[in-house]
């Protein structure tokens, strides 16, 4: 069996989760995983209690997961049991495994074609009652596609994708982005995808360097093989939209509202946990709420936004993110989110994807980010591209849900062009020139730059 390849990260999974915290510039940092998105009212006030232990800031991250900043040495166990009695640590030893995308309207929306939530739960279930999943690494990735492309499936090492038409419901098996001619109905879906993480597990023979099943030679081919399958050739999935108002298949509303740079304070918990029974989180930092009568939907809109998120579809918040940046980060060079707040100000809703890298290994940055503002030893790059994630991050490499965990690979491989902002062709470059874009002062002359080029 083929070893994997030298790994470009270090050999330690570092990533983050309730019981192991990572110490950053601003304290320790807790992430909570929550599979579907999906988080109670009750768990919304259990995350509320541990950001009271900390500096109270809690973030979104790019995998629907929900991160606890500031929190002081010696928490952990408080930290822990307060989240255990939420109901958001149902097995200790699979706290940093349970990493299940899906969409956040999960089957309800007019295009979808099956309902995911029992596939998704039962996901799981099952893959908390495996001990041998436990070894999987804190990267690894699982999802559930209802058909609308919503969940993020190539992002995933194992993904289920709903096809149609028919009945019963039919997921076919995908790995590491690509389909296979493997197939399973509802009930069976989840024991298939748990079939292809074991599978990945004995492909690790170097436990600590291969993370994702892209980082084995040949792996998705491999495993397809294993599971009695071929890989098949990738067709266009189409991605359908999510309004801030959807009008759901049973003629209820789906409410998606946004949190600027994917930040919720401790009072905005408490506000959710007292409107809605749960809410949902998507790989976008947003936050849903499903099932919604239409007569409640004006007033539902009112509350959310009196928590201080965004409810309308014209704000410059969106699709513009930013790393943890200083104060946060011990990399961090510069203030990105306050950049990021300048930007919004004068960004149109239907500008395009725009990220801010306090430092090179860009944590955050959203797979397919059309403009890109890196802080470097020299100064800022400005870069705008088809795919926005340049050949200059050291640790690029296939996994956009970089959560800002230290050392994550973030789907940085993209094969566009940087171009400087404001310029409408590819800029010439030497193919391996590492200073290309070239770097402006700081951070109000790359404002002045994007805002020239828009």
């Amino acid at each position: 069996m083929d070893a994997c390849p030298a790994p470009v990260r270090e050999p330690t999974d570092r990533c983050p989760g309730v019981l192991r915290l990572h110490e950053a510039a601003d304290g320790r940092l807790a992430r909570v995983r929550l599979p579907g998105g999906r988080i109670s009212a009750r768990g919304l006030l259990a995350i509320a209690e541990v950001a009271a232990l900390g500096n109270g800031i809690v973030e979104l991250t790019s995998r629907a997961s929900l991160q606890l900043r500031g929190l002081p040495a010696g928490c952990d166990s408080r930290c822990s049991a307060l989240l255990a009695a939420g109901g958001l640590l149902p097995s200790a030893a699979h706290d940093r495994v349970r990493n299940i995308l899906a969409s956040p309207v999960a089957g309800r929306h007019p295009r979808s074609l099956c309902h995911t939530d029992e596939v998704v739960a039962a996901l799981d279930r099952a893959l908390c009652a495996d001990p041998r999943l436990a070894a999987l690494p804190g990267h690894f990735l699982f999802a559930v596609d209802d058909g609308t492309g919503l969940a993020d499936a190539r992002r995933a090492d194992v993904a289920l994708v709903a096809e149609g038409p028919g009945a019963p419901a039919s997921f076919r098996l995908w790995l590491a982005g690509l389909p296979t001619t493997l197939r399973a109905t509802a009930p069976n879906a989840p024991r298939r995808a748990l079939e292809a993480a074991r599978a990945f597990l004995l492909l690790r023979t170097e436990p600590g360097a291969c993370w994702r099943l892209a980082d084995v030679e040949h792996g998705p081919a491999r495993l397809a093989r294993g599971l009695g399958g071929e890989l098949r050739p990738v067709s266009n999935c189409e991605r359908y939209p999510l309004t801030t108002r959807q009008r759901q298949r049973d003629g209820a509303t789906a409410i998606t509202v946004l949190p600027a740079l994917g930040r919720l304070d401790r009072d905005a918990l408490v506000g959710l946990a007292s409107l809605v029974g749960e809410v949902r989180l998507s790989t976008q930092r947003t936050v849903t709420v499903v099932d919604v009568p239409a007569g409640d939907v004006a007033a539902l809109t009112v509350r959310l936004a009196a928590l201080g998120v965004v409810t309308t579809a014209g704000s410059g918040w969106r699709g513009l993110s930013a790393c943890a940046g200083l104060g946060a980060c011990a990399n961090a060079r510069v203030d990105v989110r306050a950049a990021a707040a300048a930007r919004a100000r004068v960004r149109g809703a239907d500008a395009p994807v725009e990220h801010w890298s306090a430092c090179e290994r860009r944590c955050g940055q959203p797979a397919g980010a059309a403009v890109s503002v890196v802080a470097t030893a020299d100064g800022l790059r400005v870069e705008t591209s088809g795919d926005a994630a340049s050949d200059h991050a050291p640790h690029a490499a296939r996994d956009a849900a970089s959560d800002h965990a230290p050392h994550a690979a973030r789907d940085a491989a993209g094969d566009g062009a940087p171009r400087a902002a404001g310029v409408g062709a590819p800029v010439g470059r030497p193919p391996a020139d590492p200073a290309w874009p070239p770097a402006v002062a700081d951070v109000d002359a790359a404002l002045a730059l994007l805002e020239a080029g828009s």
